[in-house]
């Protein structure tokens, strides 16, 4: 061991370079601990003892070590403890740290060398704060299982310090102590001090980490590796910094980066331990608090979304950060192709491959896309109304006059409320059982409650896109083309580029041919009285057009005189071939109701028909609905009134006739009269061999379809109007019967006296009348009027080419008496009786 003269000369050095020293025990007293000091070393905290009182205190202790008091007493000397036998290499790291960040600063330190293995770096700080800081704890490690083992108390160490103000420190020439880079103790300025320091708290390993990002127990469900995990283990901290103004211009390592804060332009404000994956910010004077750990995914947090988690989330799922798993990768690629949203980036490269094939399946399967949406935020489906309307109208579902029409093509059919649910239930593909039938549950509850108000609120039809007929064009349908007729023209033309829509129902379930003859045209000329009316008649009704004009009341009825005795004259077979060309429905007329439910049963047919009216059928109630509007009340619906140009065309059978005082309904009615020809045969299948029209060939129905076409272009050459044609004999007199009633029976029976006298008194045709209808038991209140009787004897005079005239004076017996007189053209003038020659 040296003595103290031999040492005393670098004691001396020390002293001369102004710093306070006191001496330390170089050996174990008692129970000292060699390297401590004496208890006077507090009092040259204050003051810098003199050489003398220094030898005298090492030679009477008999110690030839010495220590360094640190802090102001010693110019504000400040020293960093490297212990190495904590942390082994961590001089040569922190070395190599200092000499790459700051070569001009490292190379002036003092540096000594303990015994050890450590050192100690020496400077004084030019410009200090008033409270110079005292011993600090820089950096350090955990105790390893072995150390917690023998020390259990002890949980960490700590190989990087500073002494300070109160601080010593041993130093050469004491007890091995050696001198490693032997400069003058430098002044250094106190941001070069605090780069120093910085540098040493880089290699701390208790950094406190303050990290407020943390994953949610549903992204622990939803990640293997949640975005905030998979940023802190990948992000790039770097470019992350320099974007907000951290300077990384003096990393030297791969292990250890560090930053200058945004307002300088040199030092260390921060670093970031690569391996580790923490930042940490040595100064308060930014955002971060000083001295604490961020892991990534805080520093992001901090400087980009000012604390917003969500959007921090979002934001690193858009830059493909977190791997999700692949279960959750499948349920998703589902219902983000299925809602047209696009994957998130993080999602793996086979996902984004599956999402493209989920995506073509779902367009093939849903080309309109889908109704029942995902929501991933709120993992749940819901029935979009919008969507569901949307789908509805690419299916060509619309809503018209309170019911449901389906476009197919260039076609429109009626339907229903549960075919449209069905259709719409049929537009669900889902390859997965379960999940199917979970989406066709979500369906059937939603339509189950909004239904009705789903169907109302769908897309209107377009009605100028549906070909219909007007007053100069009539077409008809048929599977291979159709017809365009007009009173000029009759043209067929294929369906190829139709630029238009047409009803289902309006096209024939057969191909269009044009021939002549056929049974219906046999069967026609054999049925009717009058061939060219019942043609016009054929036109009129085919013709799918009505306006106030054509408002026509079609009367089919028989020659036969007795209505009993008719029938079987090929009447109903007349009007069901209607629907060989146009739509028909008809009602039994014993049946009708003259009331607002009389047009119950019909369905927007073109023609209504009214069978086997009996001899009392109200035709006036026929009167307004054949030239204008009616109201409508269809079972279980509201009323609704329907414009003439929607309102049916009217048939009626009836085995009597009808009545003709009303001169407005007479100018309406046209009768067409059938004959008896095939009541006598005993019925059409009888003389035909076949029904109507199941029996007929390819070619009767082609000449039916021609002789419509025909009939449509008669019609309207003739200026789409018909004329009441004469009645035959027995057809008159059945209407003059059936309009004057009991009136006719009375007149018939005194008919040819009337006439072959020339006249009838008034007394005479009073007890004629009370006669008759006494001996018929008809009581009174049932005699036709006077009124009715002489319009009785009017028409069935003019029909007989007669004149009649009532209350004509004529002098009678020498008395002037009132007669009703009968005379034909040109004998106006009755003689008086007393002048007769007999």
């Amino acid at each position: 061991m040296s003595t103290l003269s031999q040492v005393w000369s670098q004691v001396e050095d020390l002293l001369a370079d102004g710093v306070s020293l006191i001496p330390v025990r170089d050996k174990k007293e008692g129970d000292r601990e060699a390297k401590t000091p004496y208890n006077l070393w507090k009092q040259y905290q204050s003051k810098i003892i003199t050489k003398d009182e220094l030898w005298r205190e090492m030679e009477g202790r008999n110690t030839t070590a010495i220590a360094i008091i640190c802090g102001k007493i010693s110019g504000y000397l400040e020293v960093i403890d490297v212990d190495v036998k904590y942390k082994e290499g961590v001089a040569g790291t922190l070395f190599t740290l200092m000499e790459k960040g700051f070569p001009e600063l490292f190379a002036k330190l003092r540096i000594h060398k303990t015994p050890s293995g450590g050192y100690h770096l020496l400077y004084r700080v030019a410009n200090p704060p008033s409270a110079f800081p005292g011993n600090v704890k820089l950096a350090g490690r955990y105790a390893t299982e072995e150390e917690l083992a023998l020390r259990p108390k002890s949980k960490t160490y700590n190989f990087l310090e500073t002494r300070g103000e109160a601080g010593y420190i041993l130093c050469p020439p004491s007890m091995g102590y050696g001198v490693h880079a032997d400069n003058e103790i430098p002044l250094i300025s106190w941001d070069d001090r605090c780069n120093l320091i910085n540098i040493c708290r880089s290699l701390n390993e208790l950094i406190e980490v303050k990290s407020t990002v943390k994953a949610s127990k549903k992204e622990f469900d939803y990640y293997s590796e949640n975005p905030f995990d998979d940023f802190n283990n990948r992000g790039d901290i770097v470019e992350l910094l320099n974007a907000y103004g951290w300077k990384n211009h003096i990393s030297h390592s791969a292990k250890y980066l560090y930053f200058t804060r945004p307002d300088k332009d040199k030092g260390v404000s921060g670093s970031f331990h690569s391996e580790h994956r923490v930042f940490w910010a040595f100064t308060s004077s930014t955002d971060f608090d000083e001295n604490k750990g961020y892991k990534p995914v805080d520093v992001l947090l901090k400087l980009q979304f000012a604390g917003d988690t969500k959007k921090l989330y979002r934001h690193l799922v858009d830059l493909g950060f977190g791997t999700v798993k692949p279960s959750i990768e499948q349920q998703v690629v589902k219902h983000q192709a299925s809602a047209k949203k696009a994957l998130p980036k993080n999602f793996s490269v086979e996902a984004h491959a599956e999402y493209i094939r989920v995506s073509e399946q779902l367009k093939e399967d849903h080309p309109y896309d889908v109704f029942i949406k995902y929501d991933v935020d709120e993992e749940k489906y819901t029935v979009s109304r919008e969507a569901l309307t949307y789908v509805s109208k690419m299916l060509g579902f619309r809503y018209f006059d309170g019911d449901l029409v389906k476009i197919d093509g260039f076609t429109i059919k009626h339907v229903d409320e549960r075919y449209y649910q069905d259709e719409m239930k049929a537009y669900i593909h889902e390859e997965d059982a379960d999940e199917y039938e979970h989406l066709c549950n979500i369906y059937e509850n939603f339509i189950q409650k909004n239904g009705k108000f789903t169907i109302q609120r769908l897309a209107k039809l377009d009605e100028s896109l549906v070909l219909t007929d007007d007053k100069d064009i009539c077409f008809k349908f048929y599977q291979n083309g159709y017809l365009t007729i007009t009173a000029d023209d009759i043209s067929f033309n294929d369906y190829d580029d139709f630029p238009y829509l047409i009803w289902e129902h309006k096209i024939q379930p057969r191909n269009y041919k044009k021939a002549e003859g056929g049974k219906f045209l046999e069967y026609l000329r054999l049925a009717v009285n009058d061939f060219e009316q019942a043609s016009k008649v054929m036109g009129y009704l085919s013709h799918e057009y009505k306006d106030e004009t054509t408002g026509f009341i079609i009367v089919l009825t028989e020659q036969c005189p007795d209505p009993k005795q008719g029938g079987g004259s090929g009447k109903n077979v007349f009007c069901n071939l209607l629907k060989l060309t146009t739509t028909y429905t008809s009602k039994p007329g014993a049946q009708a109701k003259f009331d607002e439910k009389f047009f119950q049963s019909w369905d927007r047919q073109k023609i209504f028909g009214i069978s086997d009216v009996p001899k009392n059928f109200d035709f006036l109630f026929l009167k307004e609905p054949a030239t204008g509007s009616f109201i409508w009340k269809k079972l279980f619906k509201d009323e609704v009134e329907v414009d003439v140009k929607d309102a049916p065309k009217f048939i009626v059978q009836t085995n009597y006739s009808y009545e003709s005082s009303d001169g407005g309904l007479k100018r309406r009615i046209i009768p067409l009269e059938f004959t008896n020809f095939f009541t006598l045969a005993g019925g059409l299948d009888v003389h035909f061999g076949c029904h109507f029209p199941n029996g007929w060939t390819e070619d009767d129905y082609a000449g039916f379809d021609t002789f419509i076409a025909n009939s449509i272009q008669k019609w309207m050459q003739g200026g789409n109007k018909l004329h009441a044609g004469e009645l035959t004999d027995t057809g008159w007199l059945k209407q003059w019967e059936q309009t004057y009633g009991n009136a006719t029976p009375f007149i018939l029976e005194y008919w040819d006296e009337w006439v072959i006298n020339g006249y009838v008194t008034n007394d005479a045709f009073k007890s004629n009348m009370e006669s008759h209808f006494n001996e018929n038991n008809i009581q009174k209140h049932f005699w036709p009027s006077s009124t009715k009787l002489n319009a009785a004897i009017i028409a069935y005079s003019e029909k007989n080419g007669m004149h009649f005239k009532k209350d004509v004076p004529k002098r009678i017996a020498h008395k002037l008496t009132k007669c009703r007189v009968f005379f034909k053209d040109g004998h106006e003038t009755v003689q008086d009786e007393e002048t007769l020659p007999f």
